[in-house]
């Protein structure tokens, strides 16, 4: 069997996790609120910020990649929609792969549960998200 991934859907579901993140975590929403819990510091957050862009822009392209493998593979055995396959697969390896991993992680790092369900919610639309895209954008 050969996979085929859309790397332009990958693309796309890369920005649109961007996005979300940039909405989510402004000051007006739960920027502050997240700060404050991660006690970020300020200066040295907008000082590293660049790069730090530059480093989850290529998470959210490595799990964008990963929801379309998958996805096609839900959708090769389960003959569903695309965007069934996509929304299925982007919540089974939220479910599975994120959360678990930022609860596990973040709850040993005896990290406020407020900041725990914070980063869960911004995992969940931005994963979700890319499962629509790709969905959407099927190969």
């Amino acid at each position: 069997m050969v996979i085929h991934v859309n790397l332009l859907a990958v693309l796309v579901g890369g920005v649109a996790s961007m996005v979300i993140g940039m909405i989510y975590y402004a000051d007006g929403v739960f920027g502050k609120e997240w700060k404050k819990l991660a006690k970020i510091d300020t200066k040295r957050f907008e000082k590293e910020l660049s790069w730090n862009m530059v480093q989850v822009f290529i998470g959210a392209l490595l799990t964008a990649y990963a929801i379309a493998f998958v996805t096609y593979l839900y959708h090769a055995y389960y003959l569903s929609s695309w965007i069934v396959a996509g929304i299925a697969s982007s919540l089974v390896l939220f479910v599975g792969i994120s959360a678990t991993t930022v609860v596990i992680h973040d709850t040993l790092n005896q990290k406020p549960s407020k900041l725990i369900n914070i980063t869960l919610g911004n995992r969940l639309l931005s994963i979700l998200s890319m499962g629509l895209i790709i969905g959407w954008l099927h190969p």
